[in-house]
């Protein structure tokens, strides 16, 4: 039986998944993904219905596959990846750098803080300091953090970016990440 500890860290390292998975692709960040889908599906203990979405992606990610889609889809500027643009909100830039800057995050200088790569990133980094909280303060100052998060930025965004990302029709790769995606960010704990 897996601990909370245990969930947190699983539900991390799938943040991290599509974090790489939704990020330019490099050779390296696929057999990363490749690595971490092996490894939880090795655990045994997921869902049906995250396993079967790791099961898919595993089945279809190929690094020329995902370069060439990649282009296609995020930098020919078919799908917006950040939260202004996908969800017209014009305050979130601050909001999400503010939540970042409380955990000891920042964005690279140039990126846009409220894309998705850095939302997903910071999800994951959430529930990596969540299981590692040593008292009963830190699980509610993270914890608390995570919600708010998620209420006020990943779970909105990541239901209109599957719905943007699906609207192109991308390769069965991005369709299961994006299917990914909105499946976790609803499964709030």
């Amino acid at each position: 039986m897996k601990t909370a500890i245990d969930k947190n860290l699983v539900k991390a390292d799938l943040f991290r998944i599509l974090s790489m998975g939704f990020s330019y692709p490099e050779k390296e960040k696929t057999e990363d993904i490749e690595s971490i889908i092996h490894d939880l599906l090795k655990d045994g203990d997921l869902d049906p219905e995250t396993k079967g979405y790791l099961e898919a992606i595993q089945k279809t990610i190929d690094y020329k596959d995902t370069l060439r889609e990649y282009s296609r889809v995020f930098l020919k500027g078919t799908i917006a990846t950040t939260e202004t643009a996908v969800c017209a909100k014009m305050n979130c830039v601050s909001d999400v750098a503010g939540f970042y800057k409380a955990f000891g995050m920042n964005a690279k200088s140039g990126d846009s803080p409220d894309s998705i790569i850095y939302q997903l990133e910071f999800a994951s980094l959430l529930l990596v300091k969540r299981a590692l909280a040593q008292d009963e303060e830190q699980i509610f100052v993270v914890e608390s953090a995570y919600q708010k998060f998620m209420t006020d930025h990943l779970s909105e965004f990541a239901e209109k970016f599957q719905e943007a990302v699906q609207s192109c029709n991308p390769i069965d790769f991005y369709t299961d990440l994006s299917n990914l995606l909105v499946s976790i960010t609803k499964k709030q704990n």
